[in-house]
């Protein structure tokens, strides 16, 4: 049964986790001046309305979908806590982000640096996500 007090806070502390996570790569991002070796006609405006949006899209993906997929198996997984946040953070980075960028890389004139900060990137706020959301089932 789906405890939906704990998945709420899940919700909360994952989200709070994920924008902080995605403030501090916004920043590094626009420090490393990323996007200067790509056309402009090619990017969309940084914005609020962006940020919102991507924000929104990355809270579906990294704190609501696994947070329910957690409730519904951490009974039957085999370790819990921090160890299942990362494992579980690794394991959808190789199958679900590695594949794209590898193929951006080779149909798309990116820059190296952008599509390597950009997997970087997914990589911290799915580990952040998912040590918060494995830390809060382990208590």
């Amino acid at each position: 049964m789906i405890n939906s007090t704990l998945l709420l806070y899940c919700f909360l502390a994952g989200g709070v986790a994920l924008l902080l996570m995605s403030f501090i790569m916004e920043f590094i991002s626009s420090k490393l001046k990323l996007l200067d070796g790509i056309p402009k006609d090619m990017l969309e405006e940084s914005s609020t309305a962006w940020f919102t949006l991507n924000f929104l899209m990355e809270f579906l993906f990294y704190v609501v979908i696994p947070s329910v997929g957690y409730s519904f198996f951490y009974l039957m997984l085999p370790f819990e806590g921090l160890r299942v946040g990362i494992a579980a953070a690794l394991f959808a980075l190789i199958m679900g982000a590695v594949p794209l960028v590898m193929v951006l890389s080779v149909r798309v004139k990116l820059p190296m640096a952008y599509l390597s900060f950009l997997l970087l990137s997914y990589f911290f706020k799915l580990v952040t996500s998912m040590i918060v959301i494995g830390y809060l089932y382990s208590l």
